[in-house]
């Protein structure tokens, strides 16, 4: 199993948000935030498939103009 997920979180009531540097499996991500919310109820944490974002090259696509 790859561990592609981190924990990205953001503040409920100002513009602080982040992302954790640690890569954990889906089930222990999505457990991890579940747990991190209940503790933290001031943040929203959420596990993110970091290998998804990393493919994501940032380059427009071109849309074809209409014929």
């Amino acid at each position: 199993m790859k561990k592609t997920y981190a924990i990205s979180w953001r503040s409920r009531i100002g513009p602080a948000a982040g992302q954790g540097k640690r890569r954990f499996g889906r089930e222990e991500a999505e457990r991890l935030a579940e747990e991190l919310n209940r503790e933290y109820p001031g943040f929203i944490h959420e596990a993110v498939n970091t290998l998804e974002e990393e493919e994501d090259d940032g380059v427009p696509v071109p849309i074809p103009a209409a014929a």
